[in-house]
């Protein structure tokens, strides 16, 4: 148990400086440029999803602190990304462009923490269906999130920039494999648990007879020393 505790430990912490930071370059160099041309904004927007519905999993089943940070921050940044969107490309002001985010973040504040009542109520029933739900989402969000982006590069870019195309490939490749690793380990941990419940259970079952035979054995003890007493 201590194994599988620290394990979780270090990926989740390990999450929470690479995954959840991943879009903090690219908010920052929109920040230095000043225009957010070739980002998509559908891709932040559908990423900002992402973030929540991995949030609500991750909380609901109550895994590492780690593993519930990264999506908040994930998608803080993604409510960034979103914001620059309409201060830079659409001409928002300053104080608009701050309402806006505030309110984005309140809006998927909200809407995660309605999300977070409705998958302890799955587990509460015990709607694996429901559950699984909420844990397949992020990785239809996250994956499905580069396609906007990838078309924006091809389509409407006259030249194709190949750091960015780059960038955003390794971020593909990286998010999948973190995904990938994630679920792997959640169902490892779910196979050892279970394991280690049959094993108890069949201690359990060997251990009976002789407790049963011991009992019995005292019993009988007691009754031939009631006679010369």
């Amino acid at each position: 148990m201590t194994d599988r505790y620290l394990v979780e430990q270090v990926c989740g912490y390990f999450g929470l400086v690479f995954w959840s930071l991943q879009l903090a370059p690219q908010a920052y160099k929109t920040y230095r440029r000043g225009t957010s041309t070739g980002v998509s904004v559908w891709t932040m927007l559908i990423w900002t999803f992402a973030g929540v519905f991995m949030g609500v999993y991750n909380i609901g089943l109550g895994v590492a602190i780690g593993l519930w940070v990264q999506p908040q921050i994930f998608t803080f940044i993604s409510c960034i990304c979103v914001s620059q969107e309409f201060r830079y490309q659409h001409g928002w002001s300053k104080l608009k462009t701050f309402c806006g985010f505030v309110a984005s973040c309140l809006f998927v504040g909200g809407l995660e923490a309605g999300l977070i009542f409705a998958f302890k109520k799955a587990q509460q029933v015990n709607n694996q269906d429901g559950i699984r739900f909420f844990g397949i989402m992020p990785v239809i969000f996250v994956v499905g999130g580069f396609l906007p982006q990838y078309y924006e590069i091809f389509l409407f870019g006259e030249e194709i920039d190949s750091l960015d195309l780059a960038n955003y490939i390794a971020i593909a490749c990286l998010d999948t494999g973190i995904l990938a690793l994630y679920y792997l380990f959640e169902w490892y941990q779910k196979k050892i648990i279970l394991k280690e419940t049959l094993e108890e259970s069949q201690i359990d079952q060997a251990s009976s007879p002789e407790d049963v035979t011991e009992t019995m054995s005292n019993d009988s003890q007691e009754e031939k020393k009631t006679p010369s007493q």
